[in-house]
């Protein structure tokens, strides 16, 4: 009994194996019929000149920002979405990931991946309050990180920790 039960599991995983799909999301194709269970991943062309980790160091401290991709399930579909964490300390200092904060992108789409900007919801611990942060492509390895737009009904401090950086991303 033991043995048909495997059997049939490892058949019914194969099946769901064969079904499940990639589809490459390529700028200017459109796609006919949308199935659910695939895999819509996006152009490594358009999304890979964003992931990796950027740094800036500012008055001993170094501001890391790591850009990943995450295959996010939304209504039975499969897409990536960008996320970044980032950590501020000592330029010294061991890298932690239990220090590191989540943010995510406000839009993966390929239409703004292609323009070289994109925008994070971020949260500041400093001054407890979410902002937009425009994070832009300005070169191979570098990139405009401009942080606007506070809101905490709770909280009406002035400001943020780091507002502007030319950050510069680490060779991998």
């Amino acid at each position: 009994m033991k043995k048909i039960l495997i059997v049939v599991l490892s058949i019914f995983a194969n099946i769901a194996l064969m079904n499940a799909q990639e589809v490459i999301l390529k700028q200017g194709k459109k796609i006919q019929n949308v199935e659910k269970g695939t895999y819509y991943k996006t152009d490594p062309s358009l999304i890979n000149k964003y992931i990796g980790t950027w740094v800036y160091e500012i008055n001993g401290k170094q501001f890391k920002f790591i850009i990943s991709k995450k295959k996010t399930a939304i209504n039975g579909l499969y897409i990536d979405k960008l996320v970044g964490e980032y950590y501020l300390g000592e330029i010294t200092d061991v890298y932690n990931n239990d220090g590191m904060i989540m943010c995510y992108a406000k839009e993966s789409r390929l239409e703004v991946l292609s323009t070289g900007k994109i925008r994070f919801r971020f949260w500041d611990y400093t001054y407890q309050k979410y902002g937009s942060l425009y994070f832009e492509l300005i070169g191979e390895n570098q990139a405009q990180w401009k942080l606007k737009e506070g809101y905490n009904p709770n909280n009406d401090q002035k400001g943020f920790t780091v507002t502007e950086m030319v950050l510069t991303k680490l060779k991998e």
